[in-house]
């Protein structure tokens, strides 16, 4: 391996434990000291980063029971593996990545060329502001120039397994369930009739304190509750996609025929109307749409390029201000 390795020779490495020698081998070919070090898993975090400017790469580890979707509690169990590689055309002090980037694709090419090269995988692509395609053994993401006419950053991912609902045959509420639920006390009997699985007494404890009833184990959902202690009543429902914070993923069905696995092309089309407000910088954007029953706010992966969050808002509880979206708490 030479010092500039190419873009197929560090994702081989995909799934390699960072103290393999392989690892280390690549580490001393990229030519940087710097190694992954295992998150304190009490801070909920379960992923670590080495950027080497010099080289224009970035490799991104995950823990190994977090990423294979153990139980809960083995998480931070077990070891870092390589599960993600970003190649940067070069900005600030990053440096471009001189190696040969996968499938042929170059720095100098525009989205048309791109999405040519990769026309094999077609059927795979989800777009936005980038483009998306799953190839062969892991997701492949594409960020381009102002005006499309060159890459940007080229990011790889191994995606981790699905996390699976505790328990596992729980009956999801229909929608009209959920909109019906809209004002409903924080009470145990109004929380037993809607959700039977995944809460406790401790859970209406916490929920009384902070106003957030989470199921996101059990149903991939959170419950928000607005007012005062002894007076909150049932304001949103947000409905995780899987391992959106660390969530199962919603199973029920979503507003307008919505999927998780949407591109946010796929989205507006299904909407029909433009959003009250929107953004899409960064790796995640969102989007609002005041319906008749309820308002809908919508995050999604501009890197996944696909559905992250949906959220349910009782009617008259959101509003813009100054461009900063907030709810209406109405205490």
């Amino acid at each position: 391996m030479t010092n500039t390795p190419n873009a197929e020779d560090i994702l081989a490495r995909f799934g390699d434990k960072s103290t393999d020698p392989q690892l280390e081998a690549l580490f001393v070919a990229l030519n940087t000291k710097r190694r992954p070090e295992m998150p304190d898993p009490d801070d909920y975090r379960y992923h670590d980063w080495v950027l080497v400017k010099r080289k224009g790469v970035e490799l991104g580890f995950s823990e190994s029971e977090y990423h294979a979707a153990a139980e809960y509690s083995e998480w931070g169990e077990g070891d870092l593996i390589l599960t993600q590689a970003y190649f940067y055309s070069g900005f600030d002090e990053v440096k471009p990545f001189e190696g040969a980037l996968p499938h042929g694709l170059t720095f100098a090419d525009d989205r048309a060329t791109v999405r040519k090269k990769l026309a094999a995988f077609e059927a795979t692509r989800h777009s936005h502001r980038t483009d998306t395609w799953d190839v062969d053994g892991y997701r492949l993401n594409v960020t381009y120039d102002e005006d499309d006419i060159g890459i940007d950053r080229m990011a790889c991912i191994v995606l981790p397994a699905t996390l699976a609902h505790e328990p596992e045959d729980v009956e999801f509420p229909t929608l009209a369930r959920l909109i019906a639920a809209f004002g409903e006390p924080l009470k145990a009997d109004a929380i037993e009739a809607l959700w039977q699985e995944g809460w406790d007494d401790d859970s209406l404890d916490d929920a009384r304190d902070d106003g957030d009833l989470d199921l996101s184990e059990s149903y991939g959902v959170t419950v928000y509750y607005a007012g005062k202690r002894k007076k909150r009543t049932l304001r949103s429902f947000t409905l995780h996609r899987d391992h959106d914070e660390d969530s199962t993923q919603w199973g029920g069905d979503l507003p307008n025929g919505l999927d998780f696995e949407d591109s946010p092309e796929t989205l507006f089309a299904k909407m029909q109307v433009p959003p009250v407000q929107q953004d899409a910088e960064g790796l995640d954007g969102y989007a609002v749409w005041h319906l008749d029953d309820f308002t809908l706010h919508v995050l999604y992966s501009n890197l996944h390029n696909r559905l992250l969050r949906v959220t349910l808002h009782a009617p008259g509880t959101w509003k813009s201000v100054g461009g900063i979206d907030e709810l209406l708490e109405n205490d």
